[in-house]
């Protein structure tokens, strides 16, 4: 791996502290696209400048709404195959829920470098299995399996604690919504840099 998980969260941690404190508006911006639908495509195609090698700043409104369109098609058209996967093996009960979820997690596991390779070298390039699978083989797949699982349980502690938090609980996630993005996404470029 070319970064250790503790190193990369806690360079994540402060690029998107860089990215946001004391730039205010766009920290505003980022919450406004990132928690109304459809608005938050422009939220996702602003995310996916930092796979490119730029800053989360909330303009070219235009490029990011088509570009976070794009990345949600990615998704959708990734998950084709564990759904039906989970369709057809639902008749076996928890058996074929295993089976169908580990389907799913091979594919979200996919999703990652698929995302990172349409920023980089457009559509096509996000379903260019052969360089997803050696860029994971590159990093080792246990190795990078439990970096995806940390800073997901990362997230969901925060969006937990977020949560739990009587009255001011949503407020604080919404604040937290476009750190916890930008910090996920800069975390998911180290890994696969």
């Amino acid at each position: 791996m070319s970064i250790g998980i503790g190193d990369n969260l806690g360079k994540s941690f402060g690029f998107a502290k860089d990215s946001l404190v004391g730039k205010w508006l766009n920290w505003l911006l980022l919450i406004i696209v990132t928690v109304i639908p459809i608005v938050n495509f422009i939220g996702l195609g602003t995310y996916l400048k930092i796979f490119r090698g730029q800053k989360p700043e909330v303009e070219g409104i235009g490029k990011s709404f088509v570009d976070g369109l794009l990345v949600f098609i990615i998704a959708v058209i990734y998950m084709i195959i564990p759904a039906i996967v989970g369709a057809i093996l639902g008749f076996l009960g928890a058996v074929g829920a295993i089976i169908a979820a580990i389907v799913g997690f091979i594919f979200m596991l996919l999703l990652i470098p698929a995302v990172i390779g349409f920023a980089k070298g457009g559509f096509g390039a996000a379903f260019a299995f052969g360089d997803h699978f050696a860029k994971i083989g590159k990093i080792g797949w246990v190795q990078y399996i439990l970096a995806v699982l940390v800073i997901a349980v990362v997230a969901a502690v925060v969006g937990f604690v977020c949560g739990i938090i009587p009255i001011v609980g949503w407020i604080l996630g919404l604040i937290v919504a476009p750190f916890l993005a930008i910090m996920v996404s800069k975390y998911s470029a180290n890994l696969l840099a």
